[in-house]
């Protein structure tokens, strides 16, 4: 997965808050980012326990709680657990690939800035599928195509000036990754037509196969 070794870093755990939340239009975009995360809460009518996965510095943590769920973290970088905020939730080091949490223990599990650091295909759809088996609800992020950012990255592969453009996805595709991951598309988002190259997905795994597809996990 790209990035997870210098996510583990403790340098770059230490100095993440400030690079990432230093500047008026980073905190904006993070305000955001959390209204976004609590209006599709709010939709899908989620009341119980949450877990922020990768909680990274735990900068959602408050937010949630505040919000007043029930939150818990996880991430698979030690040295990033260690700059959450005091008096968050209990967070466990834990890999999204294999959560040590009993089926439905949540009633979502919220991914932001994730998946789209994670490989299309079989990586990313096991770790939705994780994510499926422990949460009743799944809220991520994923690059999406229909937005004017997109477009100009588009424009300039063309012409040569980004030669590492990857194609992001459209509405039809990212439900297809989803039920992949055994997980139905319940609503998508944009963050912005202009600014922003991504969308929120909020999904959820389909009920004629909750019985089927999720299986025993560690307790919790």
């Amino acid at each position: 997965m790209r990035k997870e070794g210098a996510w583990k870093d403790a340098r770059v755990a230490a100095e993440y808050d400030r690079r990432r939340f230093a500047g008026p239009l980073q905190r904006r975009k993070h305000r955001r980012d959390v209204a976004l995360v609590l209006r599709l809460l709010a939709r899908a009518g989620a009341t119980g326990p949450v877990l922020d996965l990768p909680t990274g510095t735990g900068r959602l943590l408050p937010e949630l709680g505040a919000a007043g769920f029930a939150v818990v973290g996880a991430d698979v970088s030690r040295a990033m657990l260690s700059h959450r905020p005091a008096g968050t939730g209990p967070v466990v080091q834990a890999s999204a690939a294999a959560l040590p949490f009993r089926d439905a223990s949540f009633a979502a599990v919220v991914s932001l800035r994730f998946l789209f650091h994670v490989e299309a295909g079989a990586e990313r759809e096991a770790m939705l599928r994780e994510m499926g088996r422990v949460g009743t609800f799944v809220l991520g992020q994923v690059r999406y195509r229909w937005n004017l950012k997109h477009g100009f990255r588009f424009l300039r592969s063309l012409v040569g000036l980004s030669p590492s453009y990857k194609p992001s996805s459209g509405r039809a595709a990212i439900a297809r990754e989803l039920a992949g991951g055994g997980l139905e598309l319940v609503e998508l988002v944009a963050v912005s037509r202009v600014f922003s190259d991504k969308a929120f997905f909020l999904g959820t795994v389909p009920q004629q196969s909750v019985t089927t597809s999720r299986r025993r996990g560690a307790k919790w």
